[in-house]
């Protein structure tokens, strides 16, 4: 059986994904799109430059250079995107580690799960994904969990001690949802998502 091989984010989508009509259409559109580049990337200028910006320990107003720098139809959506960032870590004090990289399978399906940023925020560590579709899907403390659980399960080039706090950002929003406990149901939920994807996958 053939690897099928996606990044976090597209997993992401897809358990935010309600109906199943929805699920089905967007296996579709991840099955049969046109190879990674990173010109059909929307966020990557902003998540290259928030990764540059922690890890040289740069000003957070640093960010605010970039919105000349991308194409006029993203300015506005990327000056939200910093402004609502920044709001993120105000008055925290914020150190940047190494995420190494990582990734989580099950069958045949492999999931590049590598988060964007590791941040240790007033002290604690955080293993951060940077979701920046959350003004329009809906992301809640139920649907999250298959993704927080990815994460956390993941198999990793680094060794993170057990205090590190799998996350997403939902930038969009300025909300940060953690992972406070793995348990066997959100394993069996996990699967029951992974088995899902790989069954559309093979229909479509």
């Amino acid at each position: 059986m053939a690897e099928i091989s996606v990044g976090l984010t597209q997993f992401l989508d897809f358990t935010l994904k309600g109906s199943g009509a929805s699920k089905t259409n967007f296996v579709r559109k991840v099955k049969y799109q046109s190879d990674y580049h990173p010109t059909f990337d929307y966020w990557k200028q902003l998540r290259d430059e928030i990764k540059r910006v922690h890890e040289k320990g740069l000003a957070l107003s640093t960010l605010d250079s970039l919105i000349e720098k991308v194409e006029k139809k993203k300015q506005k959506n990327y000056q939200e995107a910093i402004k609502q960032y920044k709001k993120f870590l105000k008055g925290k004090d914020v150190e940047w580690f190494e995420t190494g990289k990582s990734h989580w399978a099950f069958d045949n399906l492999v999931v590049r799960s590598t988060p964007e940023i590791g941040l240790k925020i007033d002290g604690e560590p955080h293993l951060i994904k940077l979701y920046f579709k959350g003004k329009n899907e809906r992301i809640d403390r139920h649907n999250i969990q298959s993704t927080l659980t990815l994460m956390s399960h993941s198999n990793s080039s680094v060794d993170f001690p057990k205090t590190c706090c799998h996350t997403v950002l939902n930038v969009q929003r300025n909300r940060l949802h953690s992972l406070s406990e793995v348990n066997e149901d959100l394993l069996v939920s996990l699967e029951g998502d992974a088995y899902q994807f790989i069954y559309l996958w093979s229909r479509v």
